[in-house]
């Protein structure tokens, strides 16, 4: 118990202080405050102990505060004996203790207060899920027969009568239809940008995948020998997502018929709900090209 180890701690100053004389009176203060003069009290204000007794008081009343049971139980101590010293063993309630503690103290010591402060962290995870409608890319097989909801932008300062695109057939594997765009008269340079706004995931990353071909009627002994020994065909297919390269396909030797189907692949992370997909074919250097694109997908990672 607290007490008993208090009681026991202030013997042992009894046995360290009995060379020591008192430097404090405090007789004179227990004259003052009519205490009970037991066996205890008579310990306490013996000159030989009288400042221990004093140190070791002033620390019990702080303690026996700021305890939070009431001790019905008495304290047993051992003391070494001597003329009118403590029995050897001797038991007192803790009311004695606190009684002749209260009569050799100037004042009741201030109570010690204890605050304790609880600090609790909580952590909160955002639950939130991001549904897309699917296929996230819309008609991107052109199986409707039109291009909407893409739009194309030729090259601004590409005359529209050097150059065709729209919906035909056949398409990949067989299907339907396909995107195909022709340079029929072999311009020096030609740009065709297919878009789309697309919905996302913040954040989340996808996965995206095209088929596209590319055949230059040039190679073609019977049709524009001029395109047929050209040694600069460069001819290119590329995806963008908000401008920023996902996807790349260079043909240095595009040839003719048959159609050939390739993948043009790539990933992106999304920055926001909103994706701007681009598609661009361009070629340079007079050649007579046709590339065809079907079966455009966007699909989660």
């Amino acid at each position: 118990m607290y007490m008993q180890a208090s009681f026991i701690a202030f013997v042992a100053l009894f046995h360290q202080a009995l060379a020591a004389p008192s430097e404090v009176r405090v007789e004179e203060r227990a004259l003052k405050n009519n205490c009970n003069r037991d066996n205890l009290f008579r310990s306490f204000i013996d000159p030989r102990y009288s400042a221990s007794a004093s140190a070791f008081c002033s620390t019990y009343i702080r303690s026996t505060v700021k305890a939070t049971a009431t001790e019905t139980t008495t304290t047993t101590v051992t003391a070494s004996k001597g003329k009118r010293d403590l029995p050897a063993t001797t038991s007192f309630p803790a009311s004695r203790l606190s009684s002749a503690c209260s009569c050799i103290l100037t004042a009741a010591p201030s109570p010690t207060t204890v605050s304790t402060k609880v600090v609790t962290t909580v952590t909160v995870t955002k639950s939130s899920t991001c549904s897309v409608p699917t296929p996230i890319v819309k008609n991107g097989d052109f199986e409707t027969g039109a291009l909407a909801p893409w739009t194309v932008t030729p090259y601004a300062d590409y005359p529209a009568n050097l150059l065709t695109y729209g919906v035909k057939g056949p398409g990949y594997a067989g299907s339907k239809y396909a995107l195909i765009a022709n340079d029929t008269l072999a311009a020096s340079y030609v740009e065709l940008d297919f878009e789309q706004s697309l919905t996302v995931c913040p954040g989340a990353k996808y996965n995206f995948a095209a088929k596209f071909y590319i055949t230059d009627p040039g190679d073609q002994p019977s049709k524009h020998k001029r395109q047929a020994t050209n040694p600069n065909k460069q001819v290119y297919v590329e995806a963008f997502v908000d401008d920023v390269l996902i996807a790349f396909n260079k043909d240095d030797a595009p040839a003719g018929p048959p159609i050939v189907w390739l993948t043009l692949t790539g990933t992106f992370t999304a920055t926001s709900n909103k994706a701007q997909l681009k598609v661009e074919f361009v070629t340079t250097d007079f050649l007579v090209v046709e590339l065809g694109l079907d079966n455009v997908v966007v699909t989660p990672a």
